[in-house]
């Protein structure tokens, strides 16, 4: 007998059936627990979380007339100004704050998504690798600099811009010379030697 006292199962040898009713237990004690704090319980058929194919386009509003309710002012329910979350029907006024619910519980729950993911098998970790390694090939081969290319777009580009101030100042030129009529010579202005109370300048 050893001090620590007598070890009923020899060393490496495990009660499988024993483990498996502890799991069942620890499952079914969660799914109570959930059940007792009034949260449904996760769909059968969520998915596991997976990544975007595309950025999220917080620009797409940008510089757009929209008319909301005049209550949307106030709290984040029902759509209102600003980043509108149509899975969970919540207004967010800032682009950080949508973003951090994008990827919330609240709205992965909403969208029929689990928070776990899969993990990748070594295959796509490959497949991947090498799709981001042409890319990156294919980018460098269109980022050949010509600089005598670069230097004739830039005097075009100056060209163009001297064009259009020469174009604006005539115009503004005729524009100012069309607006300031001849007063009508009157008797008076004769008498007093003057033409008028206009400008001198002309």
């Amino acid at each position: 007998m050893s001090f620590y006292g007598e070890q009923d199962k020899p060393k490496g040898k495990w009660d499988r059936e024993e483990y498996a009713r502890r799991g069942r237990e620890r499952e079914q004690a969660e799914y109570e627990r959930r059940q007792r704090h009034g949260r449904e319980p996760t769909p059968e058929n969520a998915k596991e979380a997976t990544h975007r194919a595309q950025r999220v386009d917080i620009y797409e509003g940008l510089n757009q007339v929209t008319l909301v309710p005049a209550g949307a002012a106030t709290g984040k329910r029902g759509k209102g100004a600003g980043f509108y979350c149509e899975a969970c029907d919540l207004t967010f006024k800032d682009s950080i704050q949508y973003l951090d619910h994008i990827n919330s519980k609240q709205h992965l729950y909403a969208t029929g998504q689990v928070e776990c993911t899969r993990r990748a098998t070594l295959e796509e970790v490959r497949n991947r690798l090498d799709y981001l390694r042409a890319l990156k090939k294919q980018q460098s081969q269109n980022l050949e600099y010509d600089i005598t290319k670069q230097i004739e777009l830039r005097k075009q580009l100056e060209q163009q811009e001297l064009e259009q101030k020469r174009k604006k100042r005539a115009e503004r030129k005729a524009k100012s010379k069309s607006s300031v009529a001849p007063a009508p010579v009157t008797d008076m202005s004769q008498l007093m030697g003057f033409s008028g109370f206009g400008s001198s300048k002309r």
